[in-house]
């Protein structure tokens, strides 16, 4: 018996020490983003984001740039060009989108809410440099059908450290808010452009890179099914594909199904034994 507690007492000084040192090193780590600007208030989940993928960037690459090929945020003033392939998807969905600010192609500040409001927001993060931006420009300019009526197009480039606001000016499409702003693109982590972020209610519910219009209404269509939403409605939880064909969702669908035919529970029709459609053929 004595045995027995002087080895629980021994297991709980190593406990005891073990929760003191994670506590100090978790100080540690606060005090160190405190001093860095970083302010982790739950009341500031865009600060909170915005830290988190900092953090996760410079556990990926301990040099501070970010990895090629994947979703960490691009180094300010990089030359960016559309590759072959589809990079590797980003880490954004989810999490909480940010406000844009910055300067407008004649050199006026501008700020862009896309965090508040009833509208759904598009960011077209885009090059005055790459072949497949271009093709965006045009069409923007010539005017595109959006996909819902709620939803705003933004296009954003990076700031006058990386992009010339006279080319940004002779391309940026009438009607469409454009801002400049390389703490954008570091914010929503872009790995390539033409990149698109889809921001609703304060969250990025779709993002990806596509070399054309219709295979952006595809891709944000698809990214949005897979978590129960509608890319032509916003907030409205639409059934997934997998719901829609497994699970509770494909039983009430049958149910309905029945009931609009006239068939309810215990209806004799239910336990009709099926005929064999090659019973007749047998000898």
């Amino acid at each position: 018996m004595t045995v027995a507690a002087a080895l629980l007492g021994v297991v709980v000084a190593l406990l005891a020490v073990l929760v003191v040192s994670l506590l100090r090193s978790h100080a540690e780590i606060l005090r160190a983003l405190h001093d860095l600007g970083v302010d982790l208030d739950p009341a500031n989940p865009a600060e909170v984001a915005r830290a988190t993928r900092a953090a996760r960037a410079a556990v990926t690459d301990p040099s501070g740039g970010a990895p090629a090929g994947t979703g960490g945020a691009a180094p300010a003033g990089s030359s960016f060009v559309t590759g072959d392939g589809v990079p590797e998807p980003g880490d954004l969905l989810g999490t909480a989108a940010f406000d844009l600010s910055g300067l407008d192609p004649a050199g006026d500040a501008v700020a862009v809410g896309v965090t508040g409001g009833a509208h759904r927001t598009l960011l077209a993060f885009l090059s005055t440099g790459c072949s497949t931006c271009h093709q965006f420009w045009g069409a923007f300019a010539e005017g595109i059908e959006l996909p819902a009526p709620d939803i705003r197009l933004v296009v954003v480039t990076q700031g006058a450290d990386a992009e010339t606001p006279a080319r940004v000016a002779e391309l940026a499409p009438p009607g469409i808010d454009v801002v400049m702003s390389s703490d954008a693109w570091e914010d929503y982590g872009v790995p390539v452009a033409p990149y698109f972020a889809l921001v609703d209610g304060g969250q990025v519910v779709g993002e990806g890179a596509a070399a054309s219009w219709p295979q952006v209404v595809d891709l944000l269509g698809r990214s949005l099914a897979d978590v129960g939403r509608s890319l032509a409605a916003p907030g409205r939880a639409a059934p997934s594909r997998r719901a829609f064909l497994t699970g509770r969702d494909r039983a009430d669908r049958v149910d309905a199904e029945l009931a609009a035919a006239g068939i309810r529970p215990g209806d004799p029709r239910l336990y009709e034994p099926v005929a064999d459609p090659d019973a007749e053929e047998r000898p």
